[in-house]
């Protein structure tokens, strides 16, 4: 069965999400979005709110999967933890910006690589 492109995407969130949970994090949020955009998983690791980037490759041709968090995407996702911040009244809280980026291998299983604090509001 063929698999479009947000199936597989949810895919890679849901192992995300497990891989996290499996470390001790509280998922939040799934697919939070906003007018200026999305975040793939939110998640609470202690006392740190964690705003996380999923990205999947099953071929490395189009380049590393953190490349496509440039400048423009941490924009849209600072923003959206922004108002998810606000929303919920997380004012105090310190946050961090992951990426969990997840390789399909050939034999059908994942690799995951966890990137702790990618990039920063301040990027």
């Amino acid at each position: 069965m063929a698999v479009n492109c947000r199936q597989r995407g949810d895919l890679y969130e849901e192992i995300a999400a497990g891989y996290l949970q499996g470390l001790g994090y509280e998922i939040l949020a799934r697919q939070y979005r906003t007018r200026r955009g999305e975040i793939d998983l939110v998640a609470r690791d202690g006392d740190t709110i964690v705003f996380v980037e999923v990205k999947g490759r099953q071929a490395a041709r189009f380049g590393l999967p953190q490349e496509a968090v440039d400048r423009r995407k941490q924009r849209r996702i600072l923003h959206s933890a922004q108002h998810f911040l606000w929303s919920r009244g997380l004012f105090d809280w310190l946050c961090r910006f992951d990426v969990v980026v997840i390789y399909s291998t050939r034999s059908g299983g994942h690799q995951i690589e966890h990137i702790v604090g990618a990039f920063d509001a301040w990027s």
